[in-house]
């Protein structure tokens, strides 16, 4: 199989990756099985699907851009746009589906949901990674610095989640267990980032990247890319939320 070079994911993508990843472990995806995974992004965990099921199994890995996505042997590049494509695959098609939150806004997540749960095989589970409504924290700031993080870390929310949030259900026990899917557990992680480490860094990135779409000034911008290198600030992260959930066999 060809080694898949991850190339820089999208903010959402980012912040979901390290969840998605967590949950993964506790599934049971084993070699020769098909997995479908949506909203592929940039191939991170599209590339640990495809050590799982082997050189015998299959991923396909689906999203609106394909363009820094490497097809294998394995891995089934295909591009989709869930606003207006179905998504591939038959009734009882893969053993494991795995959807994390598109960036931008999805008018009907529960049709994308229904379509997944149509493909699930019986004994499969879905995984379904979203960011929640609930804002970020400020814990710790230098003096008149507090205002401006908190300024652009709201905007920064709201340009990841949309005006109606970025989730793929409010209430998931209802459309999973009305499917059959009985047995699920929702994942809530938030971490605490400190400036000058990881977490800060990503942030200050991702700052950079929706830097067009965040009414914030030149000045501002850099000033705040400048606080996310200061040990002094203490930032809660945004609220990653993954709901994995098992067809009965």
């Amino acid at each position: 199989m060809t080694a898949m070079l991850p190339a820089h994911s999208s903010p959402t993508q980012q912040l979901l990756n390290p969840s998605i990843r967590t949950v993964l472990g506790r599934l049971d995806i084993r070699t020769n099985q098909r997995v479908l995974e949506i909203g592929a992004g940039a191939g991170e965990i599209t590339a640990r699907l495809a050590e799982l099921v082997g050189r015998y199994g299959s991923v396909t890995a689906v999203d609106a851009d394909i363009s820094r996505l490497t097809g294998t042997a394995v891995v089934d590049v295909q591009r989709r746009d869930p606003n207006r494509d179905l998504l591939p695959g038959q009734a009882d098609r893969y053993d494991h589906i795995v959807a994390r939150w598109p960036h931008g806004i999805l008018r009907d997540p529960a049709d994308v949901i229904e379509q997944m749960i149509v493909r699930l095989r019986p004994g499969g589970w879905l995984v379904l990674a979203d960011i929640t409504p609930t804002p970020p924290r400020i814990l710790r700031a230098p003096d008149e610095a507090g205002t401006l993080i908190h300024t652009v870390m709201q905007q920064v929310h709201h340009a990841l989640t949309g005006p109606h949030g970025a989730t793929w259900t409010a209430a998931p026990e209802t459309q999973l267990i009305s499917h059959g899917l009985a047995e699920h557990c929702i994942h809530l992680g938030t971490e605490t980032w400190t400036g000058g480490r990881p977490g800060c860094r990503l942030l200050a990135d991702i700052v950079t990247h929706l830097r067009p779409s965040l009414d914030i000034t030149d000045a501002d911008a850099d000033r705040f890319a400048h606080l996310m290198t200061d040990p002094a600030v203490l930032v809660g992260s945004y609220e990653s939320r993954v709901i994995h959930a098992h067809q009965r066999t």
